[in-house]
């Protein structure tokens, strides 16, 4: 993940964030296996196979985009799709946030925005890993998304076109010789049994639709919401 160097408002940080260096975001499990995933993808792209795709779990959270063995400033070159499916009841990170991030806490715009007291804070931490810093800033400050998202940094996730760490829930695929569906249907958050026949509410549909791509082509996702809100995840 691209660190977005922005003109921070005093008193944020310390100390600046130093220019052209990068953040991480990850622990020790086998998503940070980079060099093995990058001979992979090496693998795929010599190859020239068309259709790899990874649809994957255990992140406890939802994620959609592409599968690159390097980002900007590197060269971006996706070889395929890639995919996480959020958990139906483990916590995940945004859980984690809104309880251990205190109010106070200089840095809680890039994860939390409060709006007002007593409701729920959205979920910046969506915009800072898909658009950076400025517009985390920007949509904790006026709450316009499409102001927040005309501040994106195009270099900072590329490989991203979907990330809910709040998202609970399951991963649907469908594939055809034309094109791969991948379908997130997200509850809203488990904390008590729904009893209901249907299952319970949905908090969202999304669907990613990637036409099958020729050796040497660039995959492409579409991605339409086909009910509910999905909130800052795009």
């Amino acid at each position: 993940m691209r660190a977005d160097p922005p003109n921070l408002p005093p008193g944020l940080t310390k100390q600046s964030w130093p220019a052209n260096t990068y953040a991480s975001l990850g622990g020790g499990d086998c998503g940070t296996a980079y060099a093995e995933r990058a001979e992979v993808y090496q693998l795929v792209r010599d190859s020239k196979i068309t259709g790899f795709a990874i649809v994957s779990g255990d992140r406890h959270s939802f994620w959609a985009g592409y599968a690159s063995a390097d980002l900007p400033p590197g060269a971006f070159e996706p070889v395929g799709l890639s995919f996480v499916g959020g958990s139906l009841t483990s916590p995940g990170p945004m859980e984690g946030s809104e309880h251990n991030i205190p109010k106070d806490a200089p840095l809680r715009p890039l994860f939390l925005a409060d709006k007002q007291a007593g409701a729920k804070p959205d979920w910046t931490f969506n915009l800072l890993l898909k658009h950076g810093v400025r517009a985390c800033l920007e949509y904790a400050r006026s709450f316009d998304l499409q102001r927040a998202r005309a501040l994106s940094n195009p270099d900072l996730a590329p490989h991203l076109e979907f990330v809910d760490l709040g998202g609970h829930g399951y991963a649907k695929v469908r594939l055809s010789a034309k094109e791969m569906r991948t379908e997130f249907v997200c509850i809203p958050r488990p904390i008590a049994r729904s009893e209901r026949a249907d299952g319970g509410p949905i908090r969202y549909r999304v669907v990613f639709t990637a036409p099958m791509w020729e050796s040497g082509e660039r995959p492409r996702l579409e991605t339409a919401v086909l009910e509910g809100d999905v909130g800052l995840a795009i």
